[in-house]
């Protein structure tokens, strides 16, 4: 069975790893994201806004836990907010609604599928302030819950339509464990990388240069931004796993968009490339 390579945090890991275990899959955890929270002092004049906002965006799962516990350090109810609420996706979604929320979900868990919720399609907010006891019906800023540099793309698209208040609520780094746990992948590469941003991707071929390259056969990819730059860099990039060469793919990798991360989703495009080695 393929070797695959789970790279996202280790808190966000699990459910994939079982689900691709189970069918079989042999799969390897390599984090290459570690969160790191901001302190509340650094976030309580940002957050203290949210009373002025029309729509909050929560683009993680750790967004939407540390949010919240910031709300709370503020003794600020979510019932008491009237905004509209948009989350990345199901997992994030389903913390906020542990706390009372709903959140609006795009069917492309991306900074593309959020954008092209009707909320963000219309031309002006309908939505009420987060004050309720405001007479105001003019729509007011977005707010952005995130990680430092996260999201820059759908971040700089809404800001060019409204104001948007971008709250960072967390850093992103390469764990420390990461460089030891890639050098030990050299002795048993993985014939699949699971890519789920471009930070984590960098931090990949970071690593690569500081401990020799790993390029597998087959790549998922997250995103369809990061989907065409991962394309264009591997584009003359050869497969290192030589041992697993044969005529399902080119001297190159095969880089494949991923609509979600659904564990169904993953296993149904792993059981075509099992397949694939197969014939």
């Amino acid at each position: 069975m393929l070797h695959v390579l789970n790279t996202r945090p280790a808190e966000r890991a699990d459910g994939l790893n079982h689900a691709l275990q189970q069918a079989g899959y042999r799969v390897s955890q390599l984090p290459l994201l570690e969160l790191v929270a901001e302190p509340f002092e650094a976030i309580q004049p940002q957050l203290s806004k949210i009373w002025q906002v029309a729509v909050v965006v929560v683009v993680s799962p750790a967004a939407a836990q540390l949010g919240l516990a910031g709300l709370k350090q503020l003794d600020i109810l979510p019932s008491q907010l009237a905004c509209q609420w948009v989350a990345v996706g199901q997992g994030t979604a389903a913390i906020l609604a542990q706390a009372g929320i709903t959140a609006q979900v795009p069917a492309l868990e991306t900074s593309e599928g959020m954008l092209a919720l009707d909320i963000f399609q219309q031309a002006q907010h309908s939505t009420a302030s987060c004050n309720k006891t405001s007479d105001s019906a003019a729509a007011g800023p977005i707010m952005f819950w995130r990680g430092h540099g996260g999201r820059q793309f759908m971040l700089k698209q809404l800001a060019s339509q409204q104001q948007v208040i971008s709250l960072n609520l967390y850093d992103r780094q390469l764990p420390k464990s990461s460089k030891a746990q890639y050098q030990q992948l050299l002795n048993h590469p993985p014939q699949v990388l699971i890519i789920t941003s471009g930070v984590s991707w960098q931090y990949w071929l970071e690593l690569g240069q500081q401990f020799g390259a790993m390029t597998p056969p087959y790549i998922l990819v997250l995103g369809p931004r990061i989907y065409q730059k991962i394309c264009q860099q591997t584009a003359h990039m050869t497969v290192t796993t030589t041992a697993y060469a044969n005529t399902c793919h080119a001297n190159s990798p095969k880089v494949i968009l991923l609509e979600n991360l659904n564990p169904a989703s993953i296993l149904a495009m792993l059981d075509q490339l099992q397949k694939c080695q197969q014939t």
